[in-house]
């Protein structure tokens, strides 16, 4: 690859250490790239994903006030910024099982341990401007698929090839509003990835909420960690459902939230949990059905006898 090639390429360096900082930027320079943006500040890095004006994060676990991890995440889930697809090289200065872990979660394109080989470096980042894993999608986790096989007995994920800014920006193959178009595309597959298995996730916590309940153990730090993950999850799907393949159960979907956090408020006595168990089936059938329905009349009757179910229970 020339040199010349990487120039067009947009880095942001997330690090607290200066000297590390200064050797990065030398680094990048000398491979090419020449937009680079070095900085501690997590209000500047925000700044930059907010703006759109960024293709490649490298950043240091314990950079932006221990917040880098996070600020990974949120662009993951695209609680930040317009382009969850962001390259991202994450630093681990402390390589513990817990650490690398904790990096992985947030869903990076790769990691490497400190200190810092920049030939390294420089060869992992010509190799993601080439190719990069497709992303996998759980209740938990958005970010490439690290897997070398599925576990036995584990529920089968799609795999979802997603947009390179890395490639864009080397090649000025695609132009700014089509990485745009195939941005929204591929994003909104990952909401509907998100809501088939948010529905799983849902079913599996009221599974464990119902005997903690019927137990009268519903003050215990378990039973606290379920119903807060309830809530978290029955919202997120709600919020992500709207323009997926499954916007006909948005009611019903909004509804599950609504119930849930009254619930919680009500430490889940048993008609909230028959309600939430009656409707989250009901979403889950539709789920179901809906994968193999090209008609939207029948998606949108399929609906309605739902909702007539439900009322029946209430």
């Amino acid at each position: 690859m020339r040199l010349a090639q990487l120039e067009s390429i947009r880095v942001v360096i997330a690090e607290e250490n200066p000297n590390l900082r200064k050797g990065l930027v030398t680094a990048l320079r000398q491979a090419g790239m020449k937009n680079v943006l070095a900085t501690g500040d997590l209000t500047q890095v925000l700044g930059t994903i907010e703006a759109n004006h960024v293709d490649l994060i490298i950043g240091s676990t314990d950079a932006l006030d221990g917040k880098f991890n996070k600020c990974i995440f949120d662009l993951r889930h695209r609680h930040i910024g317009e382009n969850p697809f962001i390259v991202v090289m994450t630093l681990i200065a402390d390589p513990t099982t817990e650490t690398v872990r904790d990096a992985m979660d947030a869903g990076p394109d790769h990691l490497l341990a400190k200190p810092i080989d920049f030939d390294v470096l420089i060869n992992q980042i010509t190799d993601l401007t080439l190719s990069r894993n497709p992303f996998v999608v759980t209740a938990d986790y958005i970010g490439p698929d690290r897997r070398i096989k599925a576990r036995p007995g584990t529920q089968v994920i799609q795999k979802v090839e997603v947009p390179n800014p890395l490639r864009q920006r080397m090649t000025g193959q695609m132009r700014e509003t089509t990485l745009k178009r195939a941005i929204e595309s591929v994003w909104g597959l990952i909401n509907e990835q998100k809501v088939e298995r948010h529905t799983f996730q849902i079913s599996w916590l009221l599974d464990r909420i119902v005997p903690i309940v019927a137990a009268n153990e519903s003050h215990s730090d378990e039973f606290e960690k379920l119903a807060e993950r309830l809530v978290v999850t029955t919202n997120d799907m709600s919020n992500r459902i709207a323009n997926t393949r499954y916007s006909h159960i948005s009611a019903m979907s909004m509804t599950l939230a609504t119930l849930s956090e009254a619930a919680r408020k009500n430490q889940f006595q048993p008609e909230d949990l028959r309600l939430l168990i009656k409707l989250s089936e009901l979403i889950s059938d539709c789920v179901e059905a809906s994968r193999d329905l090209a008609d939207p009349s029948v998606e949108e009757e399929l609906n309605i006898l739902s909702m007539a179910k439900v009322a029946a229970t209430a």
